[in-house]
């Protein structure tokens, strides 16, 4: 885990460790929310793929705009929530409104 363990809680860091190759939804400290799957976690970084249900990463923005990303890197000081094992995309509902961008 590297030098992270001093700077993040080591609780959290195995806790997102043990939950890679599972569908998440990552909540962060700027608003930020992410959904899919948490492929790796390496040096302080989670790495998130599109959910197996999916052909992107889902990312909502503070505004509420809908960001669809092939990949997506976070810094996990600031991630602040984890829901595991998401079964299907959370943010399906906001897909059809106009703020969504590809």
């Amino acid at each position: 885990m590297g030098f992270f363990d001093d700077i993040c809680n080591r609780e959290w860091c195995e806790e997102l460790e043990c939950s890679c190759g599972t569908n998440v939804v990552l909540f962060t400290a700027d608003g930020f929310a992410f959904f899919g799957l948490l492929d790796r976690f390496e040096d302080g970084i989670v790495t998130l793929v599109p959910a197996s249900c999916e052909s992107n990463v889902f990312v909502v923005t503070p505004g509420g705009e809908v960001l669809l990303e092939d990949l997506t890197f976070i810094d996990i000081c600031i991630i602040v929530a984890l829901s595991k094992n998401a079964v299907k995309n959370p943010f399906e509902c906001l897909l059809n409104s106009p703020t969504t961008t590809a």
